[in-house]
């Protein structure tokens, strides 16, 4: 039996987000995994876990792709702790759709509370860019 503990979730939402954060070292591509992190759980709740999975693979920026794909991981390593996941690459379409509709609501239902926690970590661990409170000023 699974013994549910949130932390679980938050943890490892934590660590993927922030190792990916650390393995981008450019300001735009970080601001752009923000904003694809922060979205994740609006798109699933709307289109759902299925064609996001397909989105994967139909992204043209990889910054957005590599959010989509840490969260897939996330997914797996907390569905099937210690197994092989079943949603990495291409395969993690047949698996999708080769579940029943329960399997798949509950995988949806997962993938909801994932996102919102990659939402809730995406605003600290893409902190915004703090501005100079005293801009230099040109003198003539």
């Amino acid at each position: 039996m699974l013994t549910y503990d949130p932390r679980t979730i938050s943890s490892k939402v934590y660590k993927n987000l922030d190792d990916l954060k650390n393995k981008t070292p450019n300001e735009s591509d970080r601001k752009e995994q923000k904003s694809q992190a922060v979205e994740l759980y609006t798109y699933i709740s709307t289109w759902g876990l299925l064609r996001l999975k397909a989105e994967e693979f139909a992204l043209s920026q990889d910054n957005k792709r590599r959010v989509v794909q840490s969260l897939f991981q996330t997914l797996g390593e907390i569905a099937f702790s210690g197994q092989p996941n079943p949603f990495l690459g291409r395969d993690g379409l047949n698996y999708l759709t080769g579940k029943d509709a329960s399997e798949y609501l509950g995988f949806t239902g997962l993938a909801l509370q994932v996102a919102r926690e990659f939402a809730f970590w995406a605003e600290a661990i893409y902190p915004k860019t703090q501005t100079n409170p005293n801009p230099p000023t040109v003198t003539n």
